[in-house]
Formats: C-alpha cells, structure tokens, sequence
C-alpha cells in the first residue's frame, strides 16, 4: 500500500514537470532560431573592417531584440506555463481572482495636477467657457479590486485626493469610480479583461452621466434617448481583442476579449477628419467608426479598441447636423475619452478633440482661443500625466499681458491672397510673411476661405524654420467660411533661425489641383484679443 502511493506520488511529480520540460525545449529551440537568424541578419552586409566589427558588434543586441523568433508563440507559451504553474504575476501584470489583467499603482501627490485644472477652470470661466472634468478610474484604482496576496494598489487614493481638490475649487467634476459603485457596477461591467480600457457600454454610461450633468447646469440639452443602449444595432466580434495587458502575457494566461462596436438606429449626418500622428495627413470620413478593425483578427498586430474614432490622434472634428445642441465643444484627454467621445458626438454638431500627448502645434490654451468652443470637457484616467495636464494657460496669459497697445496698433495686413491651382505640385503654398521675430508672439486672424478649384476641407498655414527648412508649427483653418479664424503662436527663441509663415492650397502634400482664395490676413505681434 505504501509502494503505491510512492509510485502515485512520483507520477504526480513527473506529470507536474512536464509542462517545464516542454517549455525549456521550446525556449531552446527559438533561441537557437533567434542567434542563427540574428546572426545572419548582422554579418549581412557589414564591410570586413575594424570599422565593419564595431558596428556588428552595436547593432547585435538591437537585432537580437527585434528578431527574436516566433515571439508572440513565445509570449503565448510563457503564459500558458505561468498559468499552469498557478503563479498570478507575469511581466508586471497581475492577474486578479475575477481573471481581469492589471498593473499596478501606488497612490502620489497629485496636487501639481489640480492646481492644473483649477488654473484652466478658472481661465475658460473669464471667457464664459463652461467646463467638466470627468475621471475614469483605471483597474489598479477601480472600487473593490482585489489584488493576490501579498500584492497592493494603493492609485484609488489618487482618484480621491484630485476630485476632493477640484469639487472644493468648484470645478465641475464627474467622478467615475464612485458612480459605478453606486450603480453596482463590476469590473467585467466596466472593463476588457485583458485591457486597460473601458468596455464601450462602460463609455456610453459615462457619456449619459456627463449629459446629465450639462443637462442639471443648463448649459446643454440631454438627448437621452440617443444615449439609451436599444438605440444601437451592437454587433459583437467574439474572441477578437487581445488588449495592452494581455500583449504582454499572450493568449493562454488570461484569455482574449470580444469587443462590441456600436451602430446607431437613428438618423445621423456625421463628418469626420481627424490629424493622423506625426504627419500633416488628414483622414475625411463620414463616419466617426473605423470599421476595418472587424474586418482581420489580429491579436498582437491590431488594437480593435480604435474602431472608436480611428485611435489616438493629435487632433481631430466630428460634425453632426442632426444633433440638438448647436454648440462647440472642445474635449481633451487620454484614450479613455475614444468611446465616451463617440456617443458625445450624438448630442452636439461640433466636437473637437485635442490629445496632448501628441499635439505639437501649439498650447491647448491658444487653441482654446483660437476655435472658442462653448464647452470644454477633459476626460482622462490619468491623475499624474505632465502631458495631460500641460494646458499651457501660464504661457499664454505671460504673452498676453507682454502685448502692449503698440504691438496691437501694429498690424501687417495682407487683404486677399490667392493661390492659383498646379496640376504637378502636392505642395503647393505661397510666403505670407517673412523675417518673423526670434521668440515673440503673434496673432494671425484671417476674415474667409474659398476654394476656387478642387476639394479640400482645410487650407494649412505654417511657422516654418527658412534656415532649418522644417516645420514648427501648423494650424488648420476651416474652408467655404465667412467666420473669422485665429492663430496664435510664438517663434523660438533662437536666434539663428529665419521664420516664415507658409499658406498651403490645402493642407501640406495635398494640394494638386487646387486653388484657393483668403481674404482679410491680419498679422499682428503679440496676443490679440478682440
């Protein structure tokens, strides 16, 4: 009898090895496939020099990391492994008892940050600007979350201490955390399981909470039965989503998400273009749904989460004609704000989006001044992002209270200007203005845009660097409008550059075939308020 439990004991022992034996095989099997094929890669090519070996010899680790092979199979088995060894952290993700991936965080002061917003709330009230602050909690910081043993997250603290501070400076807030507790919402409610992001149902709540508070204010009409679930034919791609946790664990350890994409019953008239990042290349749509995410399952080379308006962009407009409130809203954040964004654009004809993170042309305070919207809604997960929280507002009233009555009195005034349309010219674009000052502020204004010829949505001008030959800045202004347009922007501050501003016939690479008309520039130094 005690032979056989011996016997049964060393079976279960050896069983329980095998799914590590199997891994170290395959580990050594990639790494030989991974030297071999980097190897290769490396030698190719290389000049036979002391030269030619330094540089094999710099570039080895770079390729080794980039050509590791088959490193999604890897991750995935990695996973597998991990899982089945019951061990509940991989790659600095925790899985918790529910299955949900996270990160982790730990609470910090987030007092810089408020101080932040409040500086914004309180410049937007002096230009009659109503604005809202809405925070989504992350998983480390959500309501209730329950890490393993001998882990913790102490982020909730950060969600308390940034809406205590702006509820006390009397900053319209929306807290997220508190409202899904409320309403008995539970983390499969709100969040992917293997994403840091909100489940589309999760933003379509927040877009009702944050109309319901413009609603109670009176600053805008609640549409509610365009934010009511059985308004929406909701298509769900099952097993398609492998989301930013779980890239990093693979398949196996947490499994993958489906994801539901959202297509309005009622009558709509969107247009959309949005800023693709790091470029001056415009995507103009008629809807704000990028549905070729549904179309190929693609686990570690897509994020089907930018079906909502097209990912992260620096910067972005959907118009919709039908929607009740004829105002102008200006929303910044982080990507938490893409599926609450989309079902906001139901209620408004003009939703503009700023992303900081990757907006470069300017400061979102002259941006502000620049398109004067009649709302402007931050919604962010983040407490602690200098990015996020760089609204610029410092800078700008600095300028503003720099520009004397002499810079004002001292107007460059250019009247009408027209570019006439080149078949075999994508940048077509005249000089406005040259010999800018090094590190001065200025404000453009301009009365109307008309295309002559050709189509496009924007006419493009740019501060560029004559002496570098390269772009500083960029603003886009609407076409076929009689609405008078601003643009603030200030030189650098060195003193070896030469400054120009550029019109392009359209927007920079884009302007074959088309011939435009501008009339009433305006160039004044310093910052102009009319």
């Amino acid at each position: 009898m005690l032979q056989r439990i011996k016997d049964k004991t060393r079976l279960k022992t050896v069983i329980s090895v095998i799914p590590t034996i199997l891994f170290l095989f395959f580990l050594y099997y990639m790494m030989i496939k991974t030297y071999t094929g980097t190897v290769k890669s490396t030698v190719e090519g290389t000049e036979v020099s002391l030269k030619g070996f330094t540089t094999l010899s710099e570039s080895f680790e770079e390729v080794l990391q980039n050509n590791f092979f088959d490193k999604n199979n890897y991750i995935d088995l990695n996973g597998l492994t991990t899982k089945i060894l019951g061990i509940n952290s991989l790659n600095e993700r925790q899985l918790l008892a529910n299955g949900h991936l996270t990160d982790f965080g730990n609470a910090s002061d987030t007092t810089k940050y408020s101080d932040s917003v409040i500086e914004l709330n309180e410049f937007l009230s002096d230009r009659d600007i109503d604005f809202v602050y809405l925070l989504a909690p992350s998983k480390r910081a959500f309501y209730g979350a329950e890490f393993a043993p001998g882990y913790s997250s102490t982020a909730w603290q950060n969600i308390d201490s940034m809406i205590d501070a702006l509820d006390e400076a009397g900053v319209n807030t929306i807290d997220m955390d508190a409202w899904f507790e409320e309403n008995g919402w539970d983390m499969d409610d709100v969040y992917f399981k293997t994403d840091h992001h909100w489940l589309p149902q999760a933003g379509l709540a927040a877009a009702g909470v944050t109309m319901e508070l413009l609603s109670d204010e009176g600053i805008a009409e609640y549409q509610e039965d365009l934010l009511d679930p059985d308004s929406y034919t909701i298509t769900t791609l099952e097993d398609w989503f492998l989301g930013s946790h779980g890239k990093r664990v693979g398949i196996y350890y947490a499994g993958v998400d489906d994801i539901d994409v959202y297509i309005p019953n009622f009558e709509t008239d969107y247009a959309y273009s949005g800023l693709s990042s790091g470029t001056t290349n415009w995507k103009y749509t008629d809807s704000p749904l990028n549905l070729s995410y549904t179309e190929n399952k693609n686990y570690y080379g897509s994020d089907p989460h930018c079906i909502y308006l097209y990912g992260d962009n620096p910067l972005q407009l959907v118009t919709n004609s039908e929607a009740v409130n004829d105002k102008r809203v200006l929303i910044t954040g982080d990507s938490f704000r893409r599926t609450w964004e989309y079902f906001l654009t139901t209620q408004f004809t003009e939703v503009y989006s700023v992303d900081l993170r990757h907006y470069t042309d300017g400061t979102f305070a002259e941006f502000v001044e620049e398109i004067q919207p009649d709302i402007v809604i931050m919604c962010t997960n983040s407490t602690n992002s200098d990015q996020l929280y760089g609204f610029g507002v410092e800078e700008y009233m600095t300028a503003l209270e720099a520009t004397s009555e002499d810079d004002i009195a001292d107007v460059i005034s250019l009247g009408d200007v027209f570019i006439e349309a080149q078949e075999e010219n994508s940048s077509n674009f005249i000089v406005l203005y040259a010999d800018l000052e090094p590190n001065q502020s200025y404000t453009l204004t301009l009365d109307s845009t008309d295309y002559v010829g050709g189509e496009e949505l924007y006419v493009q001008m740019t501060l560029q660097n004559l002496s570098t030959n390269k772009a500083i800045y960029n603003r886009y202004f609407d076409v076929n409008s009689d609405e008078t347009q601003k643009w603030i922007f200030t030189t650098p501050d060195d003193v070896s550059g030469v400054y120009a501003i550029y019109l392009y016939a359209g927007t920079k690479g884009h302007t074959k075939g088309v011939s435009v008309e501008v009339t009433g520039i305006e160039l004044r130094k310093g910052i102009y308020e009319e």
